[in-house]
C-alpha cells in the first residue's frame, strides 16, 4: 500500500495540475507551453496484451481535443535493485504509450526524497535500440529553490512543501519554516492539517521542535482567523488537556497507593521515620508501591519494606 510519503506529494500535483509544468519550466528549462490550461490525464497505459501499467499522475496541457504537452509526475522514495528494474521496464513505456495516445510531447519527472535517490533513479536506461536511451528527469527538495517570500508562499504553497525539507541546513531555515506555516494555512483546515503532519514528519527532531515553537509563538502573538490555525490550536489544547488528565490520574493513583502503605504500617503500629515516609510519598512507580503495600502486611520494621528493592 502506498505510504503518505508517496501519496501526499502526488495529491499536490493532482490538486494543482499546473504545478508540474512550473517545475519543468523553472527548474529544468523544458519547453513547456506557458499559456495553456492543465488538467489531470489518464493514470494507466495499456501494455501488450490485457496488462495495464499504472503511472502516478499524468498532467495534460492544451484543449481536451488537442493536447499540446503532457507531463508524467512520479514520486519515487527508494532506489533498490527491484525499484530500478521496475523503473527501467515501465517508465519508458509510460512516455511512449502516452505520447502515442495523446499525439503530443511527453516528459517524465520524478520527485525523490534525497539527492542520492534522485541520482540512482535518474540513471540512463538502455532500451536496447540504438540511440534510444531513456533518462528520467529527477529532482529532490534541495533541487527546488527555497521559498522565503510570503507572497510566493501564498501563490505556490505546494512548492513550499516540496522544497522545505531540502533547505534545513540553509541560513534561511527559519524563514523557510515560517513559509511552511503560511503555506499550510492556504489549504484550509482539513488539508492543511494533513500537509502539516506530512512536512512535520519529514523534519529532524530539532527542526520539528523549531516549527512547533514558531506555530506556538504565532498563535500567542496573533489573533488567528484562519480555520487551520484555529484547528491546530484546538487540537494542541485538547492534546494538552488529555495529557494533563492522564498524568493527573497516574499521580492520583500513586498518591493513593503511598497513603495505603503508610496506613497499613500505622495500623500495625510499625514506626515510620521521616526519611521512610518521604521516600514512600515521593514514589510514583505504581508497581513498586503495590509491592510495598504487599510487604507492609508482614514486615516487622519499616526498613524491611525496602530490602532487596
Amino acid at each position: 500500500m502506498p505510504s503518505n510519503n508517496h501519496e501526499v506529494p502526488l495529491e499536490l500535483f493532482r490538486e494543482r495540475p499546473e504545478l508540474a509544468a512550473k517545475i519543468a519550466r523553472d527548474v529544468f528549462g523544458l519547453p513547456v507551453p506557458e499559456d495553456t490550461c492543465w488538467r489531470l490525464g489518464p493514470e494507466t497505459v495499456t501494455a501488450l496484451g490485457p496488462l495495464e501499467l499504472h503511472l502516478d499522475v499524468a498532467l495534460v496541457g492544451g484543449r481536451p481535443e488537442r493536447p499540446n504537452f503532457a507531463i508524467i509526475q512520479e514520486v519515487q522514495n527508494t532506489c533498490t535493485a527491484d525499484d530500478l528494474a521496475r523503473i527501467g521496464s515501465s517508465w519508458p513505456e509510460y512516455v511512449t504509450s502516452l505520447r502515442k495516445r495523446l499525439a503530443c510531447p511527453v516528459v517524465l519527472l520524478a520527485y525523490c526524497p534525497t539527492e542520492r535517490v534522485a541520482a540512482a533513479v535518474g540513471r540512463p536506461i538502455q532500451t536496447g535500440h540504438p540511440g534510444f536511451v531513456f533518462t528520467p528527469i529527477t529532482y529532490w527538495p534541495g533541487r527546488l529553490a527555497a521559498i522565503t517570500d510570503p507572497e510566493q508562499a501564498r501563490e505556490w504553497p505546494e512548492l513550499v512543501l516540496l522544497s522545505a525539507p531540502g533547505h534545513l541546513q540553509d541560513e534561511s531555515r527559519h524563514q523557510v519554516l515560517e513559509m511552511v506555516l503560511k503555506a499550510v494555512e492556504t489549504f484550509g483546515p482539513e488539508r492543511g492539517l494533513i500537509y502539516y503532519d506530512y512536512i512535520s514528519a519529514r523534519l529532524p527532531e530539532a527542526v520539528r521542535a523549531e516549527l512547533e515553537e514558531l506555530m506556538t509563538i504565532s498563535i500567542e502573538n496573533y489573533r488567528w482567523e484562519s480555520e487551520f490555525a484555529q484547528r491546530h490550536q484546538a487540537i494542541g489544547r485538547a492534546e494538552g488537556v488529555a495529557e494533563g488528565r492522564a498524568e493527573g490520574v497516574a499521580e492520583g493513583r500513586a498518591e493513593g497507593e503511598a497513603v495505603a502503605v503508610l496506613t497499613v504500617l500505622g495500623a500495625r503500629a510499625i514506626p515510620v521515620d521521616n526519611s521512610a515516609r518521604e521516600r514512600i510519598l515521593a514514589c510514583s512507580d505504581l508497581e513498586q508501591l503495590s509491592e510495598w503495600l504487599t510487604r507492609a502486611v508482614t514486615v516487622t520494621a519499616v526498613s524491611q519494606l525496602f530490602d532487596s528493592v
